[in-house]
C-alpha cells in the first residue's frame, strides 16, 4: 500500500511539474525589442515568444570591441545564448562594421543582405571592411529580396508571427492587388534628388506579431521612402516606427509619416549624430504619436528639439553605462510598453 501510494503521490508531482513547464513555456516570453546604444550607429534586438533571436543592424567595428561588448549585454538581458538571424540592413560601418568582432563572440546562425557589394564609392576602405564582413559570413549570408520574408518559429496558442522584406536596392515590393491612381498628395509630393548612396538600397523590416506591426527602415532615404507609400501603401498602419536614418532629416519623409501613423517612435541617434530638429518637429505633428523616444539626447539640439528628458535613455555625450531602450509586447493584452533603462520608466500603449 505503501508503495502504491508513493507511485500515486510522484505521478501528482510529474503531472503538476509538467502542467507548470507548460505553463512557463508558454508565458514565459513576449516579443522584446531592445535598442542597444551603439553611439549613433543601429543595433536592434529582437526576441519572439519562441525564444528565436533576431539582430538588424551590429553598430560600428574598434572602440576595443565596445558595439558588440553591448550587443552581448543585451543578449544577456534577452537570456538568449546566441543570434539565430542577423539582418545587416545595408554596407555603411555604422551598421555592418561591427558583424566580424560581434561574429568572433557569439555564435550567429544566419546572416542577411541586400546582395554582395564589390566598391562603395562613398567608402574608400570598402573593400576592407567588406573582406571582414564576408570572412564573418563565411561567404554563406543570404540575399532579400522585396516581398522574401524570414521564416520564424511559431508559439503554439500565440498570435501568427512574421518577418517580411518590403523593399532592397532601392526596389519595393511588387504589388498584387490593382494599384490605384496616385492621389494628390503623392503626385504632388516634394521630391529629392536622388541618392546615391547605399542608405538608399536599405532593407526595410515589417515585423507582424498579431495586430502588432513594428517597421524598421534602416537608413533608408526619401525618395524610396515615397515608394513605400505611393500610390499604394505597401505598409499600412503600424504601432512602433524605428526612426530611419537616425532621425536625419534627409529620411523620415513626412508623407510616408503621416501614411503609417505610427503610434511610438524610437530612435537610434547619437548624442551628435541624427536627431534632426525638422524629424522631431514632423513627429510632433503626428495626431497618431503618443510618444517620441530616444537612444542619446541631440546635445546640439534645444531641449524642445529633443524628446522629453524622461524618455532620452541617454543624457550625457560621454556615457559608458549605455542606457537601452526595451519594447515588450503583450498580445494578450493587446498592448506594448517602452522601457527606459536609465530611469526604469515605462509606459503602456494599446495595439491598433
Amino acid at each position: 500500500m505503501k508503495r502504491f501510494r508513493m507511485s500515486c503521490l510522484l505521478l501528482t508531482l510529474i503531472a503538476v511539474a509538467g502542467a507548470a513547464s507548460v505553463q512557463s513555456q508558454n508565458t514565459k516570453r513576449l516579443l522584446e525589442i531592445f535598442y542597444v546604444d551603439v553611439e549613433g550607429g543601429a543595433a536592434t534586438l529582437i526576441v519572439t515568444p519562441a525564444g528565436e533571436s533576431i539582430l538588424v543592424d551590429a553598430g560600428w567595428p574598434g572602440f576595443d570591441g565596445r558595439d558588440a561588448k553591448r550587443i552581448e549585454a543585451a543578449m544577456k538581458a534577452a537570456n538568449i545564448q546566441q543570434i539565430d538571424h542577423l539582418v545587416m540592413t545595408h554596407y555603411h560601418v555604422d551598421h555592418f562594421g561591427g558583424i566580424p568582432e560581434l561574429a568572433r563572440r557569439v555564435k550567429i546562425a544566419k546572416f542577411y543582405d541586400h546582395g554582395p557589394m564589390t566598391s562603395l564609392d562613398e567608402d574608400r576602405n570598402f573593400a576592407e571592411k567588406n573582406a571582414a564582413y564576408q570572412a564573418a559570413t563565411k561567404g554563406q549570408s543570404i540575399t532579400l529580396t522585396p516581398g522574401s520574408e524570414i521564416k520564424l518559429k511559431q508559439t503554439s496558442g500565440a498570435p501568427a508571427l512574421s518577418l517580411q522584406c518590403l523593399s532592397t536596392r532601392g526596389e519595393i515590393a511588387p504589388n498584387k492587388v490593382k494599384t490605384p491612381p496616385a492621389s494628390a498628395e503623392c503626385t504632388n509630393a516634394e521630391m529629392k534628388p536622388v541618392d546615391k548612396s547605399d542608405n538608399a538600397r536599405s532593407v526595410v523590416l515589417l515585423l507582424r506579431y498579431g495586430n502588432f506591426d513594428f517597421l524598421d527602415t534602416g537608413d533608408l532615404t526619401w525618395n524610396i521612402e515615397h515608394k513605400l507609400i505611393c500610390p499604394r501603401n505597401l505598409i499600412g498602419e503600424i504601432d512602433l516606427y524605428q526612426v530611419a536614418h537616425h532621425g536625419l532629416n534627409s529620411s523620415n519623409n513626412p508623407l510616408l509619416l503621416q501614411a503609417v501613423k505610427p503610434t511610438v517612435a524610437i530612435m537610434n541617434n547619437g548624442p551628435r549624430k541624427g536627431g534632426s530638429a525638422e524629424t522631431v518637429k514632423w513627429l510632433g505633428e503626428l495626431p497618431s504619436l503618443k510618444a517620441l523616444w530616444q537612444v542619446h539626447r541631440n546635445i546640439a539640439s534645444t531641449a524642445e528639439q529633443n524628446a522629453p528628458a524622461d524618455f532620452i535613455a541617454n543624457l550625457e555625450e560621454q556615457n559608458d553605462a549605455a542606457h537601452m531602450i526595451h519594447v515588450s509586447v503583450d498580445a494578450a493584452k493587446k498592448s506594448f510598453t517602452v522601457t527606459n533603462a536609465r530611469n526604469k520608466l515605462s509606459r503602456s500603449y494599446p495595439i491598433k
